[in-house]
């Protein structure tokens, strides 16, 4: 039987920490793609990636440049298809919903890997710092 993509069983087990990094490295793709459609490549809209915390999500939402700046406004809010939040494991909430997709903002240990991680030209790999409370051991 095949995993759903961006539910709780396709993130199941994974950490806070990992979690928070995942989002962040689909963040890093989509602020590329926004390069790219400021440069004028796209016409109105703009496909950007679901920046849920399932790395085997290729989902795309189609956003205006205004939209997608919108999701931006701060470091631990991300771009979700609807439904997908559940990939987040507890570690955002729904701040805004508008259809065929959210805006959630990552809380706790997730919330600070985000944050920490914003610029970063390398989220899958740079250091960051969290409280040792919330890791989870390897399943």
């Amino acid at each position: 039987m095949s995993q759903e993509h961006g539910t709780d069983h396709s993130t199941a087990g994974l950490s806070a920490e990992q979690i928070g990094r995942n989002d962040s490295i689909f963040r890093q793709a989509n602020e590329r793609i926004d390069k790219v459609a400021e440069a004028g490549e796209f016409e109105g809209v703009a496909p950007f990636l679901c920046e849920c915390a399932d790395m085997r999500c290729h989902e795309v939402v189609f956003l205006t440049l205004a939209e997608y700046a919108e999701v931006r406004m701060g470091p631990r809010l991300f771009l979700n298809v609807t439904g997908h939040e559940a990939s987040s494991q507890g570690w955002a909430q729904v701040i805004e919903s508008h259809g065929a997709y959210v805006v959630v903002k990552k809380i706790g240990p997730a919330g600070e890997v985000a944050e920490q991680l914003e610029g970063s030209s390398d989220p899958e790999t740079a250091t960051v710092v969290i409280d040792q409370r919330y890791r989870r051991d390897p399943a």
